[in-house]
């Protein structure tokens, strides 16, 4: 026997406090030429502000020299969302998405980034008329990632604009006819942009999508006209238009194909909305430009129809498996008299399911949760353990109406 006497050992986590989150991390896939820079072919490179894409030899002057916006998108995003993290993956130029989401290398690369949940892409070669040929294939990109439990919310896709025509607004592809709950089509212009060359007459904007994706809450709409958490340079005000001040960006918005904000009729607004698109535009009598919402490819009926019902679901769920993952194969006493699973152990399952998930109440991203567990269950290695769960979901106000009168008295 030693004279040890009293053994202290130290605890951890009583503090209550907790990682960042990965909300704001983002993946950028480029269709671009490589030539003058540092970087190589379905290479993911982490970027933490735009001069670190400066240092791959991603900066203006090769935008010029290569008719491409890697660096205006990369630029747009910290922007918009100062505190990101976005990697750049290049991949080969002149390739349709569907081409770009199946290479086993971009595979390769995307799965060595598990921290990112939401994925943009740019410089394909396919315009919107046909882009709607893609985005299931894209999907098919995501569910192979979420039978890895890899959640990706969502992933934008550059909504290039028809070169010769203008197809009228009503014909443009119902993207909502489509079965792609976690794939949205942004084409979003900024004229400013596209008057600068010819070669980007027809773009849409991807890089401030990523970037007011994720510069919000899981919880909030892309179009929300202010958000939960401003970036410090913007505290103090009552809204987060896309125009920075100073910049000269979005002073203005165009539909990709080059048509004017201005010249969409309400009509050809909602048509645009429910069909699916995310464009760009403004308030009558208020200033600034914000998007119009957050739809994903999908119908308007399914619980995954905007891209926060994805945040909000996939954020969840890895607060779930990490809750759980550590009680795998792990004992479960039973009830002696009923054979049942004991209600102390249903109790103690609970109580870390509903720890996990207060912290997204906690972080006012969820209004409420539920969960159940059937005690009379047979457990077995081919028998996985049942649990039932449900999330109060926040609601979005998209529009007022108000009822408003003169009287001569109240």
């Amino acid at each position: 026997m030693s004279f040890r006497g009293v053994t202290i050992n130290k605890l951890n986590g009583g503090l209550g406090r907790r990682n960042a989150t990965d909300d704001n991390k983002a993946i950028l896939i480029v269709g671009m030429p490589l030539t003058g820079t540092t970087a190589a072919v379905n290479t993911a490179y982490k970027l933490l502000q735009t001069t670190d894409a400066e240092a791959l030899g991603v900066d203006a002057a090769f935008d010029a020299n290569e008719n491409v916006l890697v660096h205006h998108t990369i630029d747009r995003f910290f922007g918009i969302c100062p505190d990101g993290e976005l990697h750049l993956i290049p991949v080969a130029v002149d390739q349709a998405p569907t081409a770009i989401v199946a290479a086993e290398d971009l595979i390769a690369a995307v799965r060595d980034i598990p921290e990112a949940n939401v994925i943009g892409i740019m410089h394909h070669n396919v315009e919107v008329p046909d882009l709607d040929g893609h985005v299931n294939k894209v999907q098919e990109f995501v569910d192979a990632f979420a039978v890895e439990n890899r959640y990706i919310d969502a992933v934008i896709l550059e909504g290039i604009g028809e070169a010769d025509t203008l197809t009228p607004v009503a014909n443009y592809p119902d993207l909502r006819a489509q079965d792609a709950p976690n794939v949205s089509v942004s084409i979003a212009q900024d004229p400013a942009v596209a008057s600068q060359a010819a070669a980007y007459a027809k773009y849409a904007d991807v890089g401030t999508v990523l970037g007011g994706v994720c510069v919000r809450q899981v919880n909030e709409n892309l179009g929300s006209v202010d958000i939960l958490n401003k970036p410090s340079s913007a505290k103090g005000r009552e809204d987060y238009p896309l125009s920075l001040a100073g910049t000269g960006t979005w002073a203005s918005a165009n539909l990709s194909d080059g048509r004017d904000f201005s010249q969409l009729s309400k009509a050809d607004q909602k048509s645009l909305t429910d069909s699916g698109y995310i464009y760009a535009g403004s308030f009558n009598g208020y200033g600034g430009v914000f998007f119009n919402s957050s739809p994903t490819c999908v119908e308007k009926a399914d619980d995954f129809a905007y891209i926060e019902n994805n945040r909000v679901w996939n954020k969840a769920v890895r607060y779930i498996r990490q809750t759980l993952i550590p009680r795998v194969r792990g004992v479960v006493k039973k009830d002696p008299q009923t054979g049942f699973i004991r209600s102390s152990t249903i109790a103690d399952w609970n109580s870390r399911l509903n720890k996990a998930l207060e912290v997204m109440i906690a972080d006012n991203e969820i209004s409420g949760f539920d969960f159940y567990i059937n005690p009379a269950q047979t457990l077995s290695e081919d028998d996985p353990l049942l649990i039932k769960g449900q999330i109060v979901v926040d609601g979005i106000v998209f529009e007022f109406e108000v009822d408003l009168g003169l009287t001569d008295k109240l």
